[in-house]
């Protein structure tokens, strides 16, 4: 699943993700669903480290290093994390746009396609609207259903070290899938989530065509 690198505008949408993970889900959650293809940028592809305070940095480097492409835009999807704090980081998104493009031209709402400007800008927040957590909490339940014997063990581990008490929600859905990973991948039990999505050895650890995964699959299918 090769990242597009050339400045060639295939088709006229782009999304921009948080990190190196968000993107290679992305990936593949677009091939084994046939979704409408889009060219997959994270935040930290130009800029150095990524993340969820570096999407104008993104915006403003992916326009200036692909003209072309950025001319044919129709469409732009920005991915972020809920983490602990859904509405403060949708509003951080919301910032960030207004910071390329001017005051009052970020969506009021996640999935909600803002037309004051072109290409229309829509935000999606992970794993979906007003819900705590991140990628990592997206897939647990895909990770658990594809081995529910592995599963219940590592919720039963979790409930030995009395996680649920943290304080972090986004820890706990971290560590889950961490856990998760690490008792079921046997080439490596430190696999990194993106070469999850990244190599086809890896897909029945995480299948992106688990139910959990539908809200996300849709809302980029409406953009055919």
């Amino acid at each position: 699943m090769a990242v597009q690198n050339s400045d060639s505008p295939k088709f006229p949408r782009l999304l921009i993700c948080e990190g190196p993970e968000d993107r290679f889900f992305f990936h593949r959650l677009i091939q084994e669903r046939k979704l409408p293809r889009f060219h997959i940028w994270d935040t930290g592809a130009r800029v150095g480290h990524g993340g969820n305070t570096k999407f104008a940095q993104a915006l403003r480097a992916f326009r200036a290093s692909r003209p072309k492409t950025y001319a044919s835009l129709k469409d732009i999807v920005i991915a972020a994390d809920n983490d602990e704090s859904p509405q403060v980081n949708f509003k951080n998104v919301c910032r960030q746009i207004e910071n390329v493009f001017g005051d009052g031209t970020a969506p009021t709402s996640a999935q909600q396609s803002t037309t004051r400007i072109k290409p229309a800008i829509s935000i999606l927040m992970i794993p979906w609207t007003g819900q705590n957590g991140h990628l990592e909490k997206l897939c647990n339940d895909s990770a658990n259903d594809s081995d529910k014997k592995i599963g219940g063990h590592v919720t039963a581990f979790m409930g030995l070290l009395a996680a649920s008490n943290w304080k972090n929600e986004s820890r706990f859905g971290k560590a889950w899938l961490r856990a998760n990973l690490a008792a079921r991948c046997e080439r490596d039990p430190f696999v990194p989530l993106g070469v999850v999505f990244e190599d086809d050895r890896n897909k029945d650890l995480i299948p992106v065509d688990h139910k959990s995964f539908d809200p996300v699959a849709n809302f980029l299918s409406s953009f055919e």
